[in-house]
């Protein structure tokens, strides 16, 4: 950490004199100080050619500042980008101090030495004016590539993932595959033309120009990280079964700086006709319906002969003398239930026509064996 003179702010004095009852007041404000340290550091100081390297810049502050003025910055011989403001409290030796850092990415464009002024930062404290910090030079060396490679290839490691996709879709009717891709140094133009390369129209599938989109600083602990979002809409021709194509992203390994490939396999989807497509989902439910529908029918006779039975033993059980009793039984008895109760009918027989005489418990414990049987 560079360390910058004690700054003294001149005193303002503010005196003014009040009379009131004979009592004048004085006020003066004391000098302002400030204890500030800027430093800045490279992440490497090697790199590739076209490999973006973090540049932090930090600025110690003692609570004194009250505004950060960085100019716009374009040092020859890089491009810069942005990623950036953030501060932290840390406890020194001298006390609590505000630690300001700004990050910037820095990708050479020229291989070989290069000298890097990192950006003045104009800090206003109280009582002061602006102050200019500046932190010392930097040095890096650029390794050379082939010269061969295409320039807009990423120096970076890649990570491809994709969206799953659909088990079947309607033929005629495009869908889309979304992919996401994370490493450094991407750019959108880039990495369409890699994606134009590895998708190409077929016989039974066509492909429509995919959307990219770039998005910058995904994660706070790796602010270099950027993640590419494209969406690629396909259109299948004939039914069947249709393979994606593979995807090729080419891109330049930093642990060597030779070119490598990252690979995305296309896998297999299922084209079927939109008309069963949108029928089928619905098949299950038609399914069971015929099967409620085939239940019911079939049930009915049976719950329609299940209340007849209990209408009958209703009445039976509700007669009062030998002659309902026997019209309620031949009303309702089948054969196996006439067969069965064969002994109890000729006692009621017997009752009815005067051959027999039967009294109130005979009557019941017939009844009641009658009503037994048809049980």
């Amino acid at each position: 950490m560079r360390r910058l003179d004690r700054f003294a702010a001149p005193a303002a004095g503010l005196q003014s004199w009040m009379t009131f009852a004979a009592l004048a007041l004085s006020l003066a404000l004391p000098a302002a100080h400030a204890d500030l340290g800027i430093d800045a550091r490279l992440s490497n100081a090697s790199p590739w050619l076209r490999e973006e390297v973090l540049l932090t810049v930090e600025v110690l502050d003692d609570r004194s500042i009250i505004e950060q003025i960085i100019a716009p910055w374009t040092p020859p011989g890089v491009v810069v980008r942005p990623l950036g403001s953030s501060q932290d409290r840390l406890q020194t030796p001298e006390g609590p101090r505000i630690r300001h850092r700004h990050l910037w990415a820095v990708m050479p464009l020229y291989p070989g030495p290069l000298e890097l002024q990192p950006p003045t930062v104009e800090a206003r404290i109280s009582g002061s004016k602006r102050i200019p910090l500046s932190p010392p030079a930097l040095r890096m060396e650029a390794r050379p590539l082939d010269p061969l490679l295409p320039v807009d290839l990423p120096v970076s490691a890649l990570r491809l993932t994709a969206a799953p996709l659909p088990e079947a879709v309607p033929r005629g009717r495009p869908f889309t595959w979304s992919l996401a891709l994370e490493g450094q140094g991407l750019s959108a133009r880039g990495i369409r033309r890699w994606l134009d390369e590895s998708l190409r129209d077929t016989g039974t599938l066509r492909v429509h120009p995919p959307e990219v989109k770039l998005i910058e600083r995904i994660a706070p602990e790796s602010p270099l990280l950027q993640r590419v979002e494209a969406r690629i809409t396909f259109e299948p021709r004939e039914s069947g079964t249709v393979r994606l194509p593979d995807l090729v992203l080419p891109h330049v390994d930093p642990m060597d700086g030779q070119p490598r490939l990252a690979r995305l396999a296309g896998g297999q989807i299922a084209v079927q006709h939109p008309l069963w497509l949108a029928v089928r989902p619905w098949l299950p439910w038609a399914g069971g319906a015929l099967l409620l529908i085939a239940l019911a029918a079939g049930g009915r006779p049976r719950w329609q002969r299940l209340q007849r039975r209990r209408r009958w033993i209703r009445s039976l059980q509700a007669s009062g003398d030998a002659r309902a009793l026997r019209h309620a039984w031949h009303a309702g008895a089948s054969d196996e239930n006439t067969q069965a109760a064969r002994d109890e009918l000729a006692r009621l027989d017997a009752a009815c026509y005067g051959r027999e005489k039967m009294d109130e418990a005979d009557f019941r414990e017939l009844k009641a064996r009658l009503t037994q049987k048809a049980l």
